[in-house]
């Protein structure tokens, strides 16, 4: 866990040296805060023992800011989402530009000899998350630790071989923003079992980003919804205040008014997102909410169910069973088990 944390320091001294601020380690995190001189804002830092790393740039800036994404030797691929905001890319010594815009993604990969550069602009606020990996020893590990692994995805982290120095923009995506708003839940990483949930998250973001690069290199990047970007963002809205209020009736008729969008629209972009109705992700998300009480309270099954909305204590017990394999009682009896067991 030390060296993590001494590489994850060591990656932000780097970058503080064109993005000035302080590295501090809080809430068993590293971070860059971002001086008062040039704006405000941080940018958070994990690092994994298979050649990976995860960071977040939350920061809103008085100036316009050039950041080397990589100054070391070493085979580097990285996978970039933008969740709020824009910014600009470019190779250095190239006069290409290009822009990520809000919810679209971009894999980089360059050399020492062509290194990328990301442009980051004063006066709007950007949330990006940036996964890099080291190639050559993300490969070994995996194939060392998963037999049959994905020979596609070998073949994709093969390809850069022969691109260096080369970038891929993508399409919108917003269910790499829903696992990206998972890690916020995950980000302290004093523990070993919190660690390996947000290593875990950032895994899965990583295989998102893969698949839709090897799919869009293969078949082009048509949109896969007819969606507008704001109306994918009011999807998103929606899906969040679900999450905060499970315990609320939620109506198509009400969440079509407070998104401003049509039912046919409001369905299309859930099933766009998350692959379920609205109906569906309301009952997944009451699901979810009803385990974590179970876990993290002494509330009885009753009271579960009248804090997540539900009436029916049997049709509660019914669909908490199809999901979770297990009766909330029982659930709840093995919660307690474990509990005495590490006390």
């Amino acid at each position: 866990m030390e060296t993590r944390k001494k590489r994850a320091k060591q990656e932000l001294e780097s970058l503080a040296a064109h993005l000035v601020g302080e590295v501090v380690y809080e809430n068993g995190v590293q971070v860059l805060k971002v001086s008062n001189e040039i704006g405000e804002g941080q940018v958070q830092c994990i690092c994994f023992d298979d050649g990976l790393i995860a960071m977040e740039f939350d920061v809103a800036l008085k100036q316009n800011i050039s950041v080397l994404l990589n100054e070391k030797q070493g085979d580097m691929v990285y996978f970039l989402y933008c969740l709020e905001g824009n910014c600009l890319h470019k190779f250095q010594k190239d006069e290409v530009i290009t822009k990520l815009e809000e919810l679209q993604t971009a894999v980089v990969s360059n050399s020492t000899e062509l290194l990328s550069e990301l442009l980051i602009r004063k006066d709007s606020r950007l949330i990006l998350n940036l996964i890099r990996i080291d190639r050559k020893k993300y490969v070994k590990k995996f194939k060392k630790d998963f037999e049959g692994f994905d020979q596609k995805t070998l073949q994709f982290l093969d390809s850069f071989n022969d691109h260096k120095g080369y970038f891929h923009l993508g399409k919108i995506n917003l269910e790499i923003g829903e696992l990206i708003k998972m890690l916020e839940n995950a980000k302290f990483v004093n523990d070993l079992s919190t660690l390996m949930q947000f290593e875990g998250i950032c895994h899965l973001i990583l295989a998102k980003q893969i698949e839709q690069f090897r799919f869009e290199m293969e078949f082009g990047k048509s949109p896969a919804t007819t969606l507008l970007k704001r109306e994918l963002k009011d999807i998103g809205e929606v899906s969040d205040f679900i999450k905060n209020y499970p315990e609320v009736q939620h109506t198509i008729t009400n969440l079509c008014s407070k998104s401003g969008l049509s039912a046919a629209k409001l369905q299309q972009g859930f099933r766009f997102i998350h692959d379920m109705t609205v109906g569906e992700f309301v009952r997944d998300t009451r699901l979810k909410r009803a385990r974590h009480l179970l876990q993290t309270t002494e509330m009885n099954i009753s009271e579960v169910v009248y804090t997540i909305g539900l009436t029916s204590r049997s049709y509660f017990c019914k669909i908490f069973k199809a999901k979770y394999r297990c009766s909330p009682k029982q659930y709840k009896k093995n919660v307690l088990q474990k509990q005495q067991i590490e006390a």
